[in-house]
């Protein structure tokens, strides 16, 4: 199958179907917010779980070693990651491991359970904290150059770190020497760190590449500390599907992770296996064209935000562009950039503020670029008519 960019130019019509990025709103809507793609699943995939579905029959699925073996095989590949088999635990979404770390925290570190999370961020982190009944302790990131602050916090009553590798929404892909910094503080204070790597597989620009995290442990001590969340769900567009895994060496924290499966915590459904496996098996050339297909609306959408003079961070890896418009402030009378643009527009953007930083827009650039003009054209005209 040749993915082209011809592939990824074809409509999907989602406003006639179950979509939740496209019914949200109405039908006169460019919707560029929920992070899913309006891209067609790369034809390996769609080709596995329609031979599932005519065998007929869907009863209770057992997990899946050949999806895990997959997953495994990938990140060996791609990335040079070894990971043990027995660190895997399946998840039905990433969501649930955020809240389970939050938890572990919670029941393994009393007096100091407070969790460290980088803001701007995507807002599950801030809701499993709350969620787990634990103190949420934010690190502002920088959205230009290096992110991390110079100096970092006082560890103090802190058991955890909770990071987003790479970084959304301000679309950084951290670096070596920007990760060590954060293992090595999370080694003097003897922290747990946590690593959402949802969007490993969305690094725009070589040479840069994700680096999980997990990988640049120095030894197995260290290493015991870390844990990391990967699915094929954003850089597949499968996120429909239900399929993730947490990565847990420790065995004790591992625990925490299975004591609940298929109790309170759901096992990952027959399709999601099917896809997942599929994905990491088949994938890698529709991922390829996908990014390439992603590059060219990156540099339409700069080309606007330079135009209109609003401030757009760096997207190195995610489809998520994130777009500064406090300085339309002025105009706006209170009305928040998102809201401004849906009324005006009729374009659906992301509220920076869900994220920690009120002001801003994330902008969902895994779209049509035909669809991207429109919305493009729509924003510029609004942005026109406010500044006259």
């Amino acid at each position: 199958m040749d993915y082209d960019f011809g592939f990824f130019d074809v409509p999907l019509h989602r406003e006639r179907g179950d979509s939740v990025k496209w019914t949200q709103f109405g039908a006169d809507v460019i919707p560029l917010w929920i992070a899913d793609m309006d891209f067609r699943a790369c034809e390996e995939i769609v080709a596995a779980l329609t031979r599932r579905a005519q065998e007929g029959c869907y009863g209770y699925a057992r997990d899946s070693q050949a999806a895990i073996r997959a997953m495994i095989a990938y990140h060996r590949e791609q990335y040079g990651w070894e990971i043990d088999p027995e660190w895997v635990v399946p998840q039905p979404g990433v969501v649930t491991a955020l809240n389970l770390f939050c938890r572990l925290l919670r029941e393994t570190c009393p007096g100091r359970s407070d969790v460290f999370i980088n803001e701007p961020v995507y807002h599950h982190f801030m809701s499993a904290a709350q969620l787990q009944g634990i103190r949420e302790r934010r690190v502002e990131l920088r959205p230009f150059g290096e992110p991390l602050p110079e100096t970092l916090p006082d560890a103090d009553g802190a058991g955890g770190w909770m990071l987003c590798n790479p970084q959304n929404p301000l679309g950084h892909l951290w670096r070596e020497g920007e990760l060590r910094r954060i293992l090595d503080f999370a080694a003097v204070n003897g922290l747990l760190v946590a690593s959402d790597e949802i969007h490993g597989g969305l690094a725009l620009d070589a040479p840069h590449t994700y680096l999980p995290l997990l990988s640049l442990a120095r030894d197995d001590a260290e290493r015991r500390r870390l844990m990391a969340f990967v699915a094929p769900s954003k850089t597949w567009n499968v996120p429909g599907l239900g399929c993730a895994f947490a990565i847990v060496p420790d065995p004790t924290f591992r625990a925490h992770f299975t004591r609940d499966y298929d109790n309170l915590i759901p096992g990952i459904n027959l399709f999601g296996w099917v896809g997942a496996e599929a994905a990491y098996r088949f994938g890698e050339p529709w991922r390829l064209g996908m990014l390439a297909y992603l590059r060219r609306n990156r540099a339409l959408f700069e080309e606007a935000a330079r135009a209109w003079g609003l401030p757009l961070c760096r997207l190195e890896a995610t489809y998520l562009g994130f777009l500064d418009c406090s300085s339309l402030a002025p105009w706006l009378g209170g009305e928040s950039p998102r809201d401004f643009f849906l009324r005006t527009a009729k374009v659906a953007l992301h509220d920076g503020a869900i994220f920690g930083a009120p002001g801003w827009v994330r902008v969902n650039l895994a779209t049509q670029t035909a669809t991207l003009r429109a919305a493009i054209e729509r924003m510029g005209n609004a942005l026109a008519s406010l500044r006259r």
